[in-house]
């Protein structure tokens, strides 16, 4: 079973939503401060910012980076020859 989030917008009750879609919202600037939410399940609605601090944080995924490659070997300057007058 998924955990599932229903959201309070001017006491409209909109959702469910995933909490990945909540966080998304977040992210993304869609939260409103007169926004509330409730977990599925729960009567409390509890202000999305209060929210936010309880609900666990997906751990960040590790992205690897190639390695760089190594700057091509530079070629010796030719050597200028010196003119005499």
């Amino acid at each position: 079973m998924k955990d599932l989030v229903y959201l309070s917008r001017s006491f409209v009750e909109f959702g469910p939503f995933a909490k990945k879609e909540i966080l998304d919202f977040q992210k993304r600037g869609i939260l409103t401060e007169t926004d509330y939410l409730r977990d599925e399940g729960s009567e409390s609605w509890v202000h999305y910012q209060e929210w936010l601090t309880v609900v666990p944080m997906p751990a960040p995924k590790l992205v690897k980076k190639p390695a760089a490659k190594a700057p091509p070997a530079k070629t010796p300057a030719p050597k200028k020859s010196k003119k005499t007058a």
